[in-house]
């Protein structure tokens, strides 16, 4: 992706997902995965809310685990799907991530990617958000990707770098936001608390 992590060598990743951690390996960075496994529960529902506030829970839960190390930066994340109002996370069930794939078919969606970031002391919060369009999707098409597996473990169903790739047509913003790590904005505050 091309952000400049080079001020720290190693990271704390609150998450178990493959995407943020081989993301943050591309930069260059040695990862240690500690998933959270806290409540996601949320009662808020302006989506950059949500999204914060979930990745600052996932990284209090990670600082409050009895392995955590100080002296390391840590972070944690969170990313939802906004589209018509509605909040869209994980799919449950292939009826449910038909119906995710089918509301975003030759429509724009708005992904929300939050961040709670533990560096030098300070804990650092924020999200970013990019709009992602997606083509028509065919009958056949849309049956072949759900049976295939691919919406599982995502929020609207889809990782951008996976299957679901053929049915994107446009990105407006952050790739990196997408896949559910703002990696430039904590580029950015790396850079400016090591300079």
């Amino acid at each position: 992706m091309g952000c400049d992590m080079d001020a720290i060598e190693k990271i704390v990743l609150a998450s178990a997902s493959p995407a943020r951690r081989a993301l943050l390996e591309e930069e260059g960075l040695t990862v240690l995965v500690r998933p959270t496994g806290c409540n996601e529960q949320c009662s808020l529902t302006d989506p950059a809310s949500v999204v914060t506030e979930l990745a600052a829970r996932k990284l209090k839960a990670c600082m409050d685990s009895a392995d955590f190390d100080s002296t390391l930066p840590a972070l944690a994340c969170d990313t939802l799907i906004a589209l018509d109002g509605r909040l869209i996370g994980k799919a449950a069930s292939e009826v449910e991530a038909r119906g995710q794939i089918l509301a975003f078919s030759g429509r724009t969606h708005t992904v929300f990617s939050g961040y709670a970031l533990y560096l030098d002391g300070k804990v650092f919060n924020g999200f970013d958000s990019t709009d992602v369009t997606f083509r028509k999707i065919g009958d056949a098409e849309l049956e072949n990707y759900i049976k295939g597996g691919s919406w599982k473990g995502a929020a609207g169903s889809y990782h951008i770098r996976g299957s679901a790739d053929a049915f994107i047509e446009r990105v407006d913003g952050s790739i990196a936001t997408v896949i559910g790590l703002p990696l430039e904005k904590i580029s950015d505050i790396i850079k400016t608390l090591r300079k």
